[in-house]
């Protein structure tokens, strides 16, 4: 396609960007919203819509934080020490 003859024809204000699926380059009006090149955008639509799970539970953490119990175990410790002056 040949952008310089489109925009001879009327004055747009464009921006190069690239695209964020593949990679390329290619032009969108200024400011625009856009992320993925045209052929991106047609290849992106063909795809099924993503499920969204209607019953999503948090997993429940792995090991024993055990971070807490050792700053406080450090200052339990310097408490016990005492300050001389």
């Amino acid at each position: 396609m040949n952008f310089i003859s489109a925009l001879e024809a009327k004055d747009v204000a464009v921006e190069l960007k690239y695209c964020e699926r593949c990679g390329g380059l290619w032009l969108r009006a200024q400011g625009g919203e856009g992320v993925y090149c045209p052929g991106c955008c047609v290849r992106l639509a063909e795809l099924p819509a993503p499920t969204r799970r209607s019953s999503f539970k948090p997993r429940p953490p792995r090991g024993k934080d055990l971070h807490g119990q050792v700053q406080i175990g450090i200052l339990l410790g310097v408490a016990e020490m005492g300050v001389e002056g």
